[in-house]
């Protein structure tokens, strides 16, 4: 693969390409193709991906710290991927693969992440305003401080997932699991747990938990 042409901007179509830990930090990739690729171990490390199709590619192990990523990312298997301080607002991540990777500070407002694999995944201070998590598996999940204000995460599991401290005022979380979850001063008002599980789930320091008699 032709490296330096894709650094001068000439590729767009670039569907199915081998780019494998590849060095494209920086690189402006806006609105290119790269359905399919294989981006394993890459270093797309502040790159501009806005608008760029990334649908089924391979992103495992990448590095992509502060990279723009508002792209559409369906089905994307970035697991153990670094996605720290990185721009996917908007950006559609349905039935991606995040499984270990890492997300703190991460703006995820108003993404689509509807079934997707957040196991294990650390999302500390996070922010997934209104953002599409139904269906989530975010089992032991980190997600201490995070901001889900007016999030909708109807049935997503988030057993044993910390949640110390997380903004959840007006999210939906009808069906979820939260079993062991830690909501240790989470921010709960307008919060819908209507049909949500909480068994052995800590409540102290929420509107829940000085609701009780």
């Amino acid at each position: 693969m032709d490296i330096d042409a894709i650094r001068s901007g000439k590729l767009k179509h670039l569907a199915g390409a081998d780019l494998e830990d590849e060095d494209l930090s920086q690189v402006n990739l806006n609105r290119v193709n790269l359905s399919g690729a294989n981006l394993n171990g890459a270093n797309l490390m502040g790159a501009k991906l806005n608008g760029a199709s990334l649908d089924g590619a391979s992103l495992m192990g990448c590095h992509l710290t502060r990279t723009d990523l508002r792209a559409n990312l369906l089905g994307a298997n970035l697991m153990q991927a670094d996605l720290s301080h990185a721009d996917l607002r908007g950006a559609n991540l349905r039935g991606a693969n995040l499984m270990q990777a890492n997300l703190v500070q991460t703006s995820l407002v108003g993404a689509f992440l509807s079934g997707a694999n957040l196991m294990n995944v650390n999302l500390q201070g996070v922010d997934l305003r209104g953002a599409d998590l139904r269906g989530v598996n975010l089992t032991r999940a980190n997600l201490g401080g995070a901001n889900l204000a007016q999030a909708d995460l109807q049935g997503a599991i988030l057993s044993e997932a910390n949640l110390e401290e997380a903004d959840l005022r007006d999210a939906n979380l009808a069906g979820a699991s939260l079993s062991g979850a830690n909501l240790l001063c989470a921010e709960l008002n307008g919060t819908n747990f209507e049909g949500a599980i909480l068994t052995t789930a800590c409540l102290k320091g929420t509107i829940l938990d000085t609701a009780q008699p």
